[in-house]
């Protein structure tokens, strides 16, 4: 049965499962209660898709009633239209007055001293403790009334890393986007054209989606160098024009209600030489061995293995992290590293960030991957081709 609003990503009875995971890990980890700080957990409990500034906002979960969701006013009242699923009086709102420093008591204290009012100082309290700065920690601790605050900041995360087939649907919808824009910028590469105007053509594809997915706004805006500059792996567009015989990657992602699924290809204008060839044909060869090996059961340490064995006959090295879990709002989970024995799990997600950093001759081709029972699959339907554009 279908109980979503209008707004609402997913049904009731989907965010109610999440929650009854999260109790599950609260009672294992001994906590009475949990402070959300996260925003991106917010949304994956409470459906809220918008984003705030830094207005602080938390979410109580405890373990046997419905969680409240505490805000700013103006946010509060338009809580359901920017998705929210729970009942108005769950929702609650701080005054105005607490923004922006107009006054000496902070908005942390006075989510925190709500809290306290629902729960008590007796509680063991969990709190995500990594989204807290050095200022506000304090602020919250204290209104909460209690001495050490259990850490709660991966015990949401956890929850989130296998994705339900909805989650999957709004991946595959923001993969599905990301292709159309990936092509759109690959076609403005020319001799003497803007980095500027592939960006643009990039942010119009993602905004606009297909013909049957809306766009949305980009969780980044695109990652594009080349040329002289082409061993930053993170960093915008650049006041300059594509040269001749360089070659440039991109590096984008669309969203879906807040969910991408990320990737990364590389053109060429011009001939493609031989070393650059070698580094695709490598890149290539690691990917396939991968996919290979992403399978329930496997661990993060044998993927790395995998990649690391099947581009050595290329004379390739890679010594930054293979990729790491992605889904709501970028990355989410464990990381592709050698000394990482996390194991992999049906519908886990992953992106497969494969890249070479020499100066005048960076590499990358990234992708999407859903670990499947039978055989991984990319999201990505771009050909994983090294483009070459012509002069």
């Amino acid at each position: 049965m279908n109980d979503r609003n209008g707004v609402q990503a997913f049904e009731t009875s989907e965010y109610r499962a999440r929650l009854d995971k999260v109790r599950v890990s609260m009672s294992k980890a001994g906590m009475d209660a949990l402070v959300v700080i996260s925003q991106a957990n917010q949304c994956y409990l409470v459906g809220y898709e918008a984003f705030s500034g830094d207005e602080p906002q938390g979410v109580l979960v405890t373990l046997d009633d419905d969680p409240y969701f505490i805000l700013r006013k103006m946010d509060a009242d338009a809580a359901a239209d920017a998705g929210c699923w729970l009942p108005p009086d769950r929702v609650i709102s701080y005054a105005e007055v607490y923004v922006g420093g107009s006054t000496e008591v902070s908005a942390w204290e006075a989510i925190g001293q709500f809290i306290k009012g629902k729960i008590g100082s007796s509680a063991r309290i969990g709190i995500e403790l990594s989204g807290l700065g050095v200022f506000s920690c304090p602020k919250l601790v204290g209104a909460l009334g209690v001495q050490e605050p259990l850490n709660g900041s991966d015990l949401v995360s956890a929850c989130r890393l296998v994705k339900s087939e909805r989650e999957l649907l709004y991946m595959s919808e923001a993969a599905a986007i990301a292709d159309r824009a990936m092509l759109a910028g690959i076609d403005k590469i020319a001799v003497g054209a803007r980095h500027c105007d592939a960006a643009a053509a990039i942010m119009s594809a993602l905004c606009t989606g297909t013909d049957t997915i809306p766009g949305g706004p980009p969780p980044i805006p695109p990652f594009i160098r080349g040329g002289k500059l082409a061993n930053a792996p993170h960093q915008y567009w650049i006041d300059d024009v594509f040269v001749a015989d360089q070659q440039y990657y991109f590096g984008i992602g669309a969203s879906r209600h807040r969910y991408v699924a990320p990737m990364t290809r590389t053109a060429h204008l011009g001939p493609i030489t031989p070393h650059r060839k070698i580094q695709h044909e490598g890149a290539l060869a690691g990917f396939h061995a991968v996919v290979e090996e992403l399978r329930p059961g496997a661990t993060c340490a044998d993927v790395v293995h995998a990649f690391q064995t099947a581009i050595r006959p290329y004379g390739l090295t890679k010594d930054s992290r293979l990729g790491y879990s992605v889904g709501l709002d970028w990355l989410d989970g464990p990381s592709l590293v050698t000394k990482n024995d996390a194991e992999m799990l049906a519908n886990m997600t992953f992106l497969v960030h494969l890249g070479f950093y020499e100066r005048g001759d960076l590499y990358m081709l990234s992708d999407t991957v859903r670990v499947a029972e039978n055989g991984s699959e990319a999201m990505s339907k771009v050909p994983r081709i090294l483009f070459e554009r012509p002069v």
